[in-house]
Order: structure tokens, then sequence, then C-alpha cells
């Protein structure tokens, strides 16, 4: 019992050592990609596709089946053919007899069956060929799918990591005004303020209470979404390393566009089904082309089970055309040529809605940019017009109203700058996801 105890308190140690770890981008995805259920269930939906395609295969090869059947007869000709089936029939026996009204007899048949399709006019090599374009396309999917769960994570890490800074700006901020407002009771104190800017000072950080909390809220559901693309508790805690630099957006945005259009994974899954569709005419094939196959049997007759007394075998080779279809076979061409021309213009809107994509990456990339640069020197004027207030106000040359516009002038600052800081990281990400290139260029 207390090495049970011993090992539960080392399990508990360790599991919080992990959890105390900085958790790296690289590593959150390496996460996702091995437990998000999303993951799991696109890497089964390919491996199904791959076995779908063994199963067209198979159609090539014999089909071989045993079967054991049981007759118990006193139809005159089934007697006389099942005697000499059994090798049991005599000729004497059968003129001294009624053949009329034979006794009754049983007969148990053991059959092995051969069938072996020679040629279905194009139909089992199209359907193959489905099998096949539809197991690359699942293959594909499920590529595209560790890219989407990627960026998905790589979106709710670098969320969680703005709504941590954004809640510790607010901290900053309000440690900052309950300073103030306790130099504005003194001050008051000494007669040197009123007490209505006291009650300003205390309205003003009963505000930052409330978007304090807001914040933390903001934080743990961070947290959640975090978790959540991993795979993980959604309550386990997580400590965030630094966020790297994104990699630097090089080339023009037409070079961007072309790239997707060439690189984006669920395209090209799109267009392998594309193909399959197409072979859906050859499939629809018309009913005057034959198909022939081979068929055979070997059979035991006995009357016993798996009795072996008497056997036969047989051979034969089978053709069939079907001279009239009701016009079945010409309507599936048709409705199969419909639905390919439907899927390429489904095709073509989803091009033309991938560049749109990346044209949209495109530009919040550089708006965020030109906000960052922006609100970083908007940020400065900021910081040194609130410390300018605060010392007059120390001084007793300005109001505490005055000092609270600056405040809140700076919180805004800072709220700008870190919005667009962060917005440049995903957008940054969100482009190379959208055009098909690799997110973290170590997961390939």
């Amino acid at each position: 019992m207390h090495g049970i105890r011993l090992g539960l308190v080392i399990t508990m140690v360790a599991t919080a050592a992990v959890n105390a770890q900085e958790l790296t981008i690289d590593a959150a995805v390496d996460a996702a990609l091995l437990n998000n259920p999303e993951v799991a269930a696109a890497r089964e939906h390919a491996a199904a596709a791959d076995k779908r395609l063994d199963v067209g295969k198979s159609y090539r090869l014999p089909k071989i089946g045993l079967s054991e059947s049981f007759v118990y007869t006193n139809n005159p000709a089934e007697v006389f053919a099942f005697s000499l089936n059994q090798g049991r029939f005599d000729m004497e026996d059968f003129f001294l007899s009624d053949p009329n009204n034979p006794d009754p007899l049983s007969t148990f048949i053991t059959r092995l069956d051969l069938e072996l399709p020679i040629y279905t006019g194009g139909r089992l090599s199209a359907r193959i060929g489905q099998a096949e374009a539809m197991a690359t396309a699942e293959e594909i999917t499920f590529s595209h799918t560790r890219e989407r769960v990627s960026f998905e994570t790589i979106t709710a890490y670098i969320n969680l990591a703005k709504a941590r800074e954004h809640q510790a700006l607010l901290e900053k901020a309000r440690a900052t005004t309950a300073e103030h407002v306790r130099l504005a009771e003194k001050y008051a104190a000494q007669g040197v303020i009123l007490d209505a800017d006291v009650l300003q000072a205390r309205v003003y950080l009963s505000e930052m209470d409330d978007l304090l909390t807001q914040a933390t809220n903001g934080a743990q559901l961070g947290q959640a979404a975090l978790n959540f693309q991993m795979g993980a508790n959604q309550a386990l805690p997580r400590m965030l390393a630094p966020l790297p630099p994104a990699a630097p957006v090089v080339g023009k945005l037409d070079n961007w566009m072309a790239a997707a259009i060439e690189d984006r994974r669920d395209l090209a899954a799109a267009r392998r089904k594309l193909e399959a569709g197409r072979l859906e005419e050859k499939v629809a094939r018309p009913g005057y082309i034959p198909e022939i196959a081979v068929l055979g049997h070997y059979d035991l007759y006995d009357d016993k089970i798996f009795g072996a007394h008497g056997h036969s075998g047989s051979v034969m080779a089978v053709a069939r055309i079907t001279l009239l279809g009701g016009g079945s076979d010409t309507a599936a061409r048709a409705a199969a040529r419909h639905e390919t021309a439907s899927f390429e213009a489904d095709i073509h809107r989803f091009e033309e809605g991938v560049r749109l994509e990346v044209q949209q990456a495109w530009q919040d990339l550089q708006t965020a940019r030109s906000r960052h640069t922006t609100a970083a020197s908007s940020l400065n004027a900021a910081e040194e017009a609130a410390r300018v207030r605060e010392s007059r106000f120390t001084h007793g040359l300005d109001k505490m109203i005055d000092l609270l516009d600056a405040e809140t002038a700076q919180r805004e600052a800072e709220m700008r700058e870190m919005v667009a800081r962060y917005d440049v990281a995903l957008n940054t990400h969100r482009l190379r996801y959208v055009s098909g290139a690799t997110l973290i260029p170590d997961l390939g």
C-alpha cells in the first residue's frame, strides 16, 4: 500500500513538472497532430479508402466458394439423376422397380464454385480507377487536415499568448491606478485636491477591475481552446514559451496565389475526386458491350454429409449482352456527364475562392504591419505623455482627471500595439496556410 501511494506521489510530481514546462508552439502542434480526434478521423478515412481500393482490385481475381446442400426427394427425374450422380444407379433395380413411383432418395451435394471475370467492357477497370482516385484524394485530405489542425493550433496558441499579455497589461495598469488612488486619497486628506478627484479615481479603478476580470476570463478560455486543439484536458494549465517570430513573407501577391492553386491540398483532393467522377461515364457503358466470364464447379454426391461416392465437374464460358435496357444506360451516361460538368464548375469556383482567400490574407497582413508601425509610434508618445502627467500630478500641477485621461490613452495605445503585433504573426501564418505553404518547416 505504501508503495502504491509513493507511486501516485511520484506520478503527480512528474505530471506537475511536465505541466510546469514551457510549451513551445512547435510542441503544441506536435501534440495536436498526435492527439486531435479530427486528425485521427481523417487518418481512418484514408485507411478505409485504401482498403476499398484493395476491394476493387480483388474483383479481377477468381472467386472460389464452397457450399453444402441436402436434397430429399421422390421426384422420378430427380431420383434418377441423383442416383447417377451418387454413382449408385443400378440398371436391374431400375427395370424391376416402378420408375414412376421411386422410393425417396437423400442426397448431400458438396460444391466447389469458381468464377473469373474475363472482360467487363471496361467497367471493372473504371471502378478500380475510381477507387485509386478516391484513395489518393483521402490521403491528400488527411494531409490537409493535418495542416488545418496545425493552423488552428497555432491560432489558439497566438490567441492565448495575446490574451495573457492583455491580462498582464491590465494588471500593470490596475496597479498603477491603485497607486494613483492612494496618492489621491493622501492629497485629499492634506487638502491639496478635492474629494471629487478621489471619487473619480476610485470609479476608474473599478472600471479597471471589470476589464481585468474580462481579460482573466478571456485568458482561461484561450487556454481551454488551445488544450482542445491539442486533444488535452481543457482545464490543464499551460506555460507558454515566448512566441517565435513568424517566417518572413517574401515575393508578390501573384506568386502566392499561383502557389496556392498549385499546392493547396484540399484543392488537390477535389481534383482527384473529379477524376473519379469522370470515370463514372465509363462505368455507365452501353449495354451492347459484352461481359465475359468463366464459371466452373466441381461437385461431390453422397447419401452422407460431405461424402464423395460420386463426383463430377464442369467449366463454361459465359457472354452476356443487354439488347434493350429501356434507355437506362444512355440516361446513366448522360447523368454522369452532367455530374462531371457540375463538379468541374465547383472546382473552378474552388480555385477562385482560394485566390480570394490568399488575397484577403495578404491584404490583412499588409494592414496589420502598417497598423503595428503606427501603433508602436503612438505607444511611445502615449507613454511619454502619461509620464509627464504623472509628474505634474505628483507636484500638484495637474488634476486627477488629466492623469486618468493620460492613463486611458496609454492603455489604449498599448492595446492597439499588442493587437497589431499579434495580428502580424497570425496573418503571416494564415497567409502560409491558405497558400498551401508549410506552416512549421520541421513538420514537413
